[in-house]
């Protein structure tokens, strides 16, 4: 069919309303940070909770952080989502300050009846901006964070690793960081070792700095219900697919 654009996609969603509980814009190369900006605007009750926006290559770094960046004036809080895919996106888009801003938003606990809100989980957050009258209540919840992030091709490191480890260790089931080449055995190692058992997946697709120390070393080796899709590694000279 044929790829959508940004004005069809505003229209779209100001008829759908304000309820609109899942996102998938996927392939529309047309769209670009316009279409980021009417998400944010018609999410007026915070329902959204899945978002794909797969290899949608004029996205920037500036327009997936002023989605969810808290405390712009006269939007409605960024979307605390379930479900992210921004996979295939532009490499230098999908950044680590992203995904810091993504999985804040996704598991901060907001106070009830409040609209405007600053989180405030440590001093590191203090610059994203604040509105008077909202405030959190300084915890995470614990039925937030993400469940699935696929974050392929994207310059993301062992700092957004960190970021899920210490947001969605108790929700993420699903992580896909194929071709991510600066994310570590050590990165990747840490939040498996941190993540509780429902996490199942990690797609790893083309990342051939991963060695044995992640593969052999992780906190879940020997446990069937954890699984490590698309490892390549050499082994006596020859490659076998784990």
């Amino acid at each position: 069919g044929t790829a959508v654009d940004d004005e069809a996609v505003v229209k779209l969603l100001e008829a759908v309303g304000d309820n609109i509980e899942s996102i998938d814009l996927s392939y529309n190369f047309h769209l670009t940070d316009e279409t980021l900006s009417a998400i944010r605007k018609c999410n007026v009750n915070g329902s959204l909770r899945s978002l794909e926006l797969a290899d949608l290559k004029n996205l920037t770094a500036a327009g997936l952080e002023a989605l969810f960046t808290y405390g712009i004036k006269g939007l409605p809080n960024p979307p605390r989502l379930r479900k992210l895919s921004l996979a295939s996106c532009n490499y230098d888009a999908v950044t680590d300050e992203v995904i810091d801003l993504v999985t804040k938003a996704s598991s901060l606990k907001l106070n009830a009846n409040e609209t405007t809100a600053r989180p405030m989980v440590n001093n590191d957050v203090a610059t994203m901006g604040s509105l008077a009258g909202g405030r959190f209540d300084g915890s995470l919840s614990s039925i937030g964070g993400l469940v699935y992030l696929n974050i392929t091709g994207s310059c993301c490191s062992d700092t957004s690793m960190e970021s899920l480890a210490a947001t969605s260790a108790s929700s993420i089931r699903e992580l896909n960081v194929s071709f991510c080449p600066n994310i570590t055995d050590k990165g990747l190692g840490y939040l498996v070792s941190k993540a509780s058992n429902q996490m199942g997946k990690v797609h790893t697709w083309g990342c051939a700095q991963l060695t044995d120390e992640f593969f052999d070393g992780h906190g879940r080796v020997g446990d069937t219900s954890f699984e490590i899709i698309g490892a390549w590694m050499k082994r006596a000279g020859g490659v076998a697919l784990r």
